[in-house]
């Protein structure tokens, strides 16, 4: 069966893998020189989205590992853009992906095959972007399926403000803000919206620099490492602590960088007092479900923290987390309390120099980025295919009106967990499909059962994460169940309270692999540790197991030896008794005696 694959970012590489795994042809066609997507991709390139300099992952190392491959135990806890990038590379090396994808071919047109309601094909145009010779630019091929892998980060969505373009000063979307060495110490920067790009952005921009900072900044670096071979540790920082303390001499005085929001936004920390995503598991999705006001309570008392929103111009989140926007930043409350970051409300219009906000107070303003989100669109399909102004698809993956289920979309979704693990699981279901493992309801239920979404920003395909994770989990038949652990209950309370790393779904059914269990075991103890930390703590585990078989050893001994002692009690205590009985009936004789010998 040969599969097209249309993207080689995360989705298009664990969908070339979910197919290899299952004995599927996948050809994947990549716009871009690169292997990798956002990771990979560089500033600047037309229609290209790419994540700016100075990201973070926003959850740890082992919600962000591929299911059968986890991170190197050196990493860090949360990575920074080039080792993630380096991560999934290392990925594709492993599994050998790199074979099967066609570096900048552009995917024009995809459309179904004249004999589609029977053989479920498609004719998939491609063109090759780098012409050879005299071959043909342009090419149609017939496929068996087509996983649609473009993700949802491709079309940056500019909102409509009246008076956005007589603006004089700088006006960018959050996709081409690359650090910030772009804008000087002295400019005024305003930031429109509140969630994960916004807040980081707004918080990296509290870094810019003078011209005056920055060329003292080249020639301190130059000097130093010019001379950095014949300094000592101690030597090579207190240079660079000179160099820092004249820079800061030589600095300006910045205006604090605003953001601009009109909804309440819950605000985490990577870290309360453990990562953020460790308490997601399966049995707190079962808290939400069963009793949905606690697990709000819970849920509040966790993000809230007791910080006063309105006192620094933050609008307050709505009372149920989860649905109003949330950002993950460690450093935001920080720079919002020092004054570095200074919220302020909604941009209502724009004119040549400033923005007037919803309470009617005018600020001046050297340059806006809009942190809002991006558009569907999905130009390479027909909307009598896909309609993106009404989109419907099964499960997030299927249109509603895809008869023989050939065709899927993986990646096109927006949820508060690791989206890796996501598109690893929309794969694998997409793949069993494709096989016969998985059958589609007919298109009448799925059209019922499926709500539409507009394709503006902020209406993306949302999904509640771990109850979406655990329902495609079932699909492909990989969902750990009490059934397949009834013999082994301490595994599987591990499997159920425990977090829900993307190693549980590689325990059962397809794909599974031995080593999936010792790496959900040991995923805890990796997330901080070094790897001499780890062999540590794993010699520490098995002796720790050794321990137990010994102690259970040693408490069957003593049950028993309780026990024998107790029936020797009994035992003794009978005779005793009986002892006893036997002097009493003497001492009577001897008495009756005596009475007779009395007379």
């Amino acid at each position: 069966m040969k599969v097209a694959i249309v993207g080689a970012g995360l989705a298009g590489l664990v969908s070339i893998k979910s197919c290899k795994e299952e004995g599927l042809e996948a050809t994947c066609f990549e716009l871009t020189p690169y292997i990798g997507g956002l990771w990979a991709a560089r500033r600047g390139d037309a229609g290209v989205s790419a994540v700016y300099d100075h990201l973070i992952t926003n959850f740890n190392k082992e919600m962000m590992s591929f299911s059968d491959y986890p991170m190197p135990a050196h990493y860090p806890t949360y990575l920074p853009k080039k080792m993630f990038h380096d991560y999934v590379m290392s990925y594709c090396e492993r599994f050998d992906l790199e074979k099967d994808i066609k570096l900048q071919h552009k995917v024009t047109n995809i459309q179904r095959s004249e004999d589609y309601s029977e053989s479920g094909c498609w004719d998939v145009t491609v063109t090759r972007l780098f012409p050879v010779g005299d071959e043909t630019v342009e090419e149609t091929m017939r496929f068996d399926a087509v996983m649609i892998c473009v993700g949802a980060y491709a079309y940056p969505h500019m909102p409509e403000i009246p008076g956005l373009q007589r603006f004089k000063g700088r006006v960018l979307h959050s996709q081409d803000y690359t650090n910030s060495s772009e804008f000087d110490a002295r400019e005024r920067v305003l930031v429109v919206g509140n969630s994960h790009s916004g807040c980081d952005i707004a918080t990296d921009l509290c870094h810019r620099l003078s011209k005056r900072e920055k060329v003292m900044d080249q020639v301190s670096n130059h000097m130093i490492a010019q001379i950095s071979d014949s300094l000592t540790e101690e030597e090579r920082t207190a240079a660079h602590f000179i160099a820092h303390s004249t820079k800061q001499v030589l600095g300006v005085e910045k205006p604090p960088v605003y953001m601009s929001s009109r909804s309440g936004v819950d605000i985490l920390k990577r870290n309360y007092g453990k990562p953020v995503g460790l308490s997601v598991s399966f049995a707190t999705d079962d808290l939400r479900l069963c009793f949905p006001s606690l697990f709000q309570r819970l849920l509040r008392w966790q993000v809230g923290s007791g910080f006063d929103f309105k006192k620094y111009g933050l609008n307050s989140p709505i009372t149920k987390p989860g649905r109003s926007p949330f950002a993950i930043n460690d450093d935001f409350y920080d720079y919002l309390t020092k004054g570095m970051v200074k919220a302020v409300p909604e941009v209502l219009e724009v004119s040549d120099n400033s923005v007037t906000l919803s309470g009617g107070e005018e600020l001046e303003v050297d340059g806006l980025i809009m942190a809002t989100g991006y558009d569907i669109h999905l130009p390479m399909v027909c909307p009598e295919v896909i309609n993106v102004d009404s989109l419907k698809l099964y499960k997030h993956i299927w249109p509603v009106n895809s008869q023989r289920g050939t065709l899927a979309v993986i990646g096109l979704f927006k949820a508060a967990g690791s989206s890796l693990m996501i598109m690893e699981l929309q794969a694998r279901c997409a793949v069993q499909v494709f096989k016969g493992g998985f059958k589609l309801p007919s298109c009448d239920v799925m059209e019922s059962t499926t709500k539409a979404y507009r394709p503006n920003a902020g209406d993306h395909v949302k999904v509640q994460f771990i109850s979406y994770v655990r329902d495609l989990a079932k699909c492909v038949g990989c969902l750990p169940t009490f059934g397949a652990y009834w013999t082994q209950p301490l595994k599987w309370f591990r499997v159920y309270f425990g977090s829900a790393f993307p190693y549980i779904f590689r325990l059962v059914g397809p794909g599974s692999c031995e080593e999936s269990w010792d790496r959900l075991v040991t995923a805890r103890s990796r997330i901080h540790a070094s790897p001499e930390e780890i062999r540590i703590a794993e010699a520490r585990r098995k002796k720790r197991n050794d321990n137990i078989f010994v102690g259970l050893i040693l408490t069957a001994t003593a049950a028993l030896y309780i026990t024998l002692w107790g029936f020797s009690l009994y035992f003794t205590w009978k005779s005793l008794k009986f002892g006893w009985s036997c002097i009493r009936s003497l001492f009577d004789s001897l008495k009756t005696l005596y009475a007779s010998f009395s007379k």
